[in-house]
């Protein structure tokens, strides 16, 4: 049994009667274990918002880990819709004796998570079960607000807001980390016969769908990419003011989430955009470089 199938299997949650502080250490060690670029951001908040923190993206991550499992589709979705209805019975107030579960509803009563953006991230995360392309940038936009937008909402409750046009702003910054995310993934993606990019974008830089899975290595595909790369960057300058509309403990993580994400965009860049051929990462210690330079100017870069 892999990782992501063990989350959401029976036996596993009957045989695990964890406490909270248990659940909540399972949820922190799945997430270092990803070695995400959010994780280093969540060591900077307090203990109780760093848990829920947790919580949130081990319950998210497991779930889009179903959706790219290399099975059937219907073996997919059976494990999403089980996740699903875990998550109705968190919300419904039911005990469901998973680790991911107990931290999460713990999570949902404190922080009072509101049910349906939970809810709407498991329809984003089904949706890659069943479309893998998108025509243009405004059907790309409502899946980012389904998968990214969804976990905007539920983590700015958590971090606290004082203004809720912070909403707004939380939605261009999931936009700028989505569309870093599939600009990083470009090669992997296609392994998986899935396309980001919208289709109408692709026939504007005359590059073909062909030529993608083909992975041609053009100026025509370079050009397309210019273009994905400053769409991006234009949602983090402005997504901006969200960091001061955070509750103070909470500002920190937020800039540094967005300075992690954009500095990988632009090592992207740097590096000749090499997206159709490697993963481009950031290593440890590019992270805490910026880390540091990102708790004096408090942006995201």
């Amino acid at each position: 049994m892999n990782g992501a199938e063990q989350y959401a299997d029976e036996s596993f949650m009957k045989n695990n009667s964890l406490s909270l502080e248990e659940a909540y250490a399972y949820c922190r060690r799945l997430t270092l274990q990803a070695d995400s670029n959010f994780a280093l951001s969540f060591r900077f908040l307090p203990k109780e918002k760093r848990n829920a923190i947790y919580a949130v993206y081990a319950f998210n991550r497991c779930a889009d880990d179903f959706a790219d499992e290399p099975d059937d589709s219907n073996h997919k979705l059976n494990k999403l819709e089980k996740w699903e209805y875990w998550l109705n019975e968190c919300y419904n107030g039911s005990t469901v004796n998973h680790p991911i579960m107990v931290a999460f509803s713990d999570a949902i009563r404190r922080y009072h998570i509101p049910k349906e953006p939970s809810f709407n991230a498991m329809q984003g995360f089904k949706l890659d079960l069943s479309v893998n392309r998108y025509n243009t940038f405004e059907e790309l936009t409502q899946y980012c607000d389904l998968v990214a937008g969804t976990i905007s909402i539920i983590s700015l409750h958590i971090f606290g807001y004082m203004d809720n046009k912070a909403f707004e702003y939380g939605k261009y910054l999931s936009y700028a980390l989505q569309l870093t995310n599939i600009i990083r993934d470009v090669g992997t993606d296609i392994d998986k016969n899935r396309i980001y990019i919208p289709l109408e974008e692709l026939n504007r830089f005359a590059y073909t769908e062909s030529d993608l899975l083909q992975r041609k290595n053009n100026k025509n595909f370079h050009n397309i990419m210019h273009f994905q790369i400053n769409r991006a960057q234009s949602y983090f300058k402005k997504a901006q003011p969200l960091i001061s509309m955070v509750e103070n403990d909470a500002q920190y993580t937020v800039a540094l989430i967005g300075a992690v994400y954009n500095y990988l965009l632009s090592k992207i860049y740097r590096l000749g955009i090499p997206v159709l051929d490697k993963t481009v990462r950031l290593s440890t210690i590019e992270k805490w470089i910026i880390a540091v330079k990102t708790r004096t100017t408090l942006s995201f870069g």
